[in-house]
């Protein structure tokens, strides 16, 4: 049955297609708190605030794990002004959404000015990404209220796996994660119930930050939606829906019909 889930869900990729975008969390109460993880990822180094020779790089980094980050986000607050607009990488974006998404991240630089000294903060995850690639001299702020509010795992702040849900260089392309999302949202609506107050978005999101921990990267997010043949088929399978459980997701009625036929 493994090997047929998969092709169920290669075949279903586009039901997920129909992501929405917007500003990110104004705090992070709405999700809920239902997986375990293992003791928290140790934190890179500051990183130095950019000069001319890096702005473009951070802003195209800035842009593209806000774009990563706007599905399961937007699937919490699906009345955002955000929701009309669909996520691409850099490359494939137009001028006016490149500025607009930047001037977002450069507004919550603002924003962080302000909150210096004071208990609270608007959009701390738009922040947290916008001091991790625009405004680094605000990076502990960021860091200290996105840690204030709930998060999905006893062990890791929301800090913590928004670092690990970070693009890594040379391990895949916005256009290739964001193509991983989309099957893992079609594999999830045909075989998965999600965990209550959860999202097919933020699974797949749990999804991702659960196996670039433990793979130190995140090629095998991508792999378990890539063709490898009737043995490579089943192992993904058996991945995936080990990572989807730890997620919160359980198997539904007709997964279980499956399952029986075999």
């Amino acid at each position: 049955m493994a090997a047929r889930r998969s092709r169920y869900a290669r075949s279903a990729a586009a039901a997920g297609a129909a992501i929405a975008a917007t500003s990110l969390l104004s705090g992070c109460g709405l999700i809920p708190s239902f997986i375990s993880g293992t003791p928290s990822a140790e934190s890179p180094a500051e990183p130095s605030a950019p000069d001319a020779t890096t702005d473009a790089r951070a802003q195209q980094q800035f842009f593209d794990n806000t774009m990563l980050m706007i599905p399961m986000v937007a699937s919490v607050d699906p009345s955002s002004s955000w929701a009309s607009i669909e996520p691409v990488p850099w490359d494939q974006a137009d001028p006016a959404l490149r500025e607009t998404i930047v001037g977002m991240g450069e507004d919550a630089c603002v924003r962080a000015d302000a909150a210096a000294g004071t208990s609270e903060l608007e959009d701390p995850a738009m922040t947290w990404l916008a001091a991790r690639f625009l405004c680094p001299e605000h990076r502990e702020l960021a860091d200290e209220f996105l840690s204030n509010g709930a998060s999905v795992s006893p062990t890791h702040s929301m800090a913590d796996l928004f670092e690990l849900a970070l693009l890594q260089d040379d391990d895949a392309s916005t256009d290739e994660v964001l193509t991983a999302n989309d099957s893992c949202m079609g594999a999830l609506a045909i075989a998965w119930e999600v965990a209550d107050g959860a999202t097919f978005e933020m699974t797949c999101w749990l999804i991702r930050v659960q196996s670039v921990e433990a793979t130190g990267g995140g090629s095998e997010y991508r792999s378990l939606f890539t063709d490898a043949g009737e043995l490579g088929n089943a192992e993904s399978d058996a991945r995936f829906s080990e990572l989807a459980e730890a997620s919160g997701a359980a198997p539904n009625q007709l997964s279980e019909l499956l399952d029986g036929a075999e």
